[in-house]
């Protein structure tokens, strides 16, 4: 299925759910599942960039979806999060500021995403500072090309 599609699937989903609660009349967040994942291509993360930036209830239910994953620190969560998010041979493509010719993580839309979900978790939104989470992101990125050949070794 392409990744349109599943986009497609998850609006529909997010709006059957929406019109459940109000049927329901209860408050309760209803949250889309974030299948399809993890991106593989550069188009896909186009793609899906696109669709954070036209679909303000999709980026929100992606950073409430991403609080859930959760970790027993911001590291170990941020790793998690991206490694939900992307494959390694897309997160080699990247650097977080653009360096040695690779393209620029920091200005992706789904970069702040990640942040905002690591704010919106209770146990870190005080404790963690911006510069932190990015020398964390810098680290994933830094580690993807390693990550492949680690993975095509066994």
């Amino acid at each position: 299925m392409e990744l349109g599609q599943r986009m497609e699937n998850l609006e529909t989903q997010n709006l059957s759910n929406m019109q459940t609660a109000a049927n329901n009349n209860e408050n309760i967040y209803y949250s889309q599942d974030i299948s399809g994942l993890p991106l593989n291509t550069i188009s896909d993360l186009n793609e899906f960039n696109q669709k954070l930036s036209d679909d303000e209830t999709f980026r929100n239910n992606l950073i409430n979806q991403l609080t859930y994953i959760g970790g027993k620190h911001f590291k170990a969560m941020i790793k998690r999060i991206m490694a939900k998010l992307f494959t390694d041979e897309l997160l080699k493509l990247f650097s977080y500021s653009g360096k040695k010719g690779k393209t620029k993580f920091s200005d992706q839309m789904i970069c702040p995403i990640i942040f905002d979900a690591i704010k919106r978790q209770s146990k870190f939104n005080k404790n963690v500072t911006q510069n932190e989470m990015e020398e964390v992101v810098k680290y994933v990125l830094a580690q993807a090309p390693f990550n492949i050949k680690r993975h095509q070794l066994k």
